[in-house]
């Protein structure tokens, strides 16, 4: 693609890792020990995507994104997406200069087309929109067409935190699984994210995908050549299968509970892409596909407002009590510590923010790669 150079060494750990599903077994035993400050690896990724095209504003709120998710240690959905961001971005499949339009809009809700512009931008401005929507009529719900990946759920859904809100995101993307009884991919591992303020303690937030497991556990079992849970994966012909290798070879993920999890991703298909008249199922780009063409993602971003049903403070009470219930329930004899939606997560933010984000030789590689492409300096 012109514009885009990488190492070849690059690319053939990339072309194992995602075409093939295999890493380098020198690379999975190395020691990951090299850590970078959030602030130094934010300034990175707003010094990259503005090279590629985004201003200075919007680079830094997909930054902002990013960050987000390696600090609560979502390394799947952090500065390992913007290499290919900044690719997309070079190739024409996502608009750098894009302005967003609020096509229409009523008391408490709103639609908004993205206009293919970067999918953390689409997604911050849906939520500010739903947001001021649930300060004039206690709800808000705004649906995003024409959009790209939009990374961590959970940061737009805790935008609404900040107001004292009930907050709530959802997206479409490229599929990956089958429905239940398939063997053919038509829906995404499609997440939803919902934020819960809570009073004294720390706020609940639940953050999950559809699908059972991510690829990097099954690639993991490859290399120490261990089985897999029927539950995880498909074959190429649609049966479970307990071989990494063939899950691997152009297998599916499947969907989280089974039926369950196919049905909440369909859902979140038609309440993002068929609601907003965007893309849907295969009509969706891949991220790592077509980099030329528009992805045709969809969100959906919600809030809503507590105290139109009960006192902002009682709720915070009511919340609290039901998370001490979580506590103190008694665990199981290998369980040291129950947690809630969203508590681990914060540990790590803790940990991260403090001692700098982990890079894996990978990574380092690729993100290295790209500053000398870009010309900007890396801090790894």
């Amino acid at each position: 693609m012109k514009g885009i150079v990488r190492s070849e060494h690059f690319l053939q750990i990339r072309l194992r890792v995602f075409t093939e599903g295999t890493i380098p077994a020198d690379l999975m035993t190395e020691k990951i020990d090299f850590k970078v400050s959030a602030e130094a690896l934010r300034i990175f990724c707003v010094d990259c995507l503005v090279k590629v095209g985004l201003n200075q504003e919007d680079a830094g709120t997909t930054s902002d994104n990013l960050i987000f998710a390696n600090l609560r240690g979502v390394d799947s959905h952090g500065v390992i997406r913007l290499k290919i961001y900044a690719d997309r971005l070079r190739a024409g499949g996502i608009d750098c200069r894009a302005r967003l339009q609020v096509v229409s809009q009523g008391g408490a809700d709103a639609l908004v087309d993205a206009n293919n512009s970067m999918g953390q931008v689409a997604g911050v401005f849906g939520m500010k929109v739903a947001l001021e929507r649930a300060a004039e009529s206690g709800f808000g719900i705004v649906v995003v067409r024409n959009s790209n990946h939009f990374g961590a759920a959970a940061y737009y859904a805790m935008m609404a935190l900040k107001e004292g809100m009930i907050g709530f995101a959802a997206t479409n993307s490229g599929p990956s699984m089958a429905p239940s009884g398939g063997r053919q991919a038509r829906l995404g591992n499609n997440p939803l994210a919902i934020a819960v303020p809570a009073g004294k303690h720390l706020p609940i937030v639940l953050d999950m995908a559809t699908g059972a497991v991510a690829w990097g556990k099954i690639f993991m079992a490859q290399q120490e050549k261990k089985r897999i849970p029927l539950s995880w994966a498909l074959d190429e012909t649609g049966a479970p299968t307990d071989d990494p290798d063939k899950a691997a070879h152009k297998g599916l993920i499947q969907p989280t509970g089974g039926h369950k999890g196919y049905g909440l991703s369909l859902i979140v298909d038609i309440l993002t892409g068929v609601l907003s008249g965007s893309a849907f199922s295969t009509h969706l780009k891949s991220l790592y596909k077509d980099l030329q063409s528009p992805s045709g993602c969809a969100h959906l971003l919600a809030v809503l407002s507590i105290d139109r049903f009960i006192p902002t403070s009682e709720f915070g009470s009511r919340v609290d009590e039901i998370i001490d219930l979580m506590w103190n329930c008694p665990p199981a004899p290998s369980v040291e510590r129950i947690y809630v939606p969203g508590e681990i997560e914060q540990e790590i933010h803790q940990e991260r923010l403090a001692q700098g984000i982990p890079i894996n030789p990978i990574l380092k590689e690729e993100l290295s790669a790209l500053a000398k492409e870009l010309e900007v300096h890396a801090p790894i």
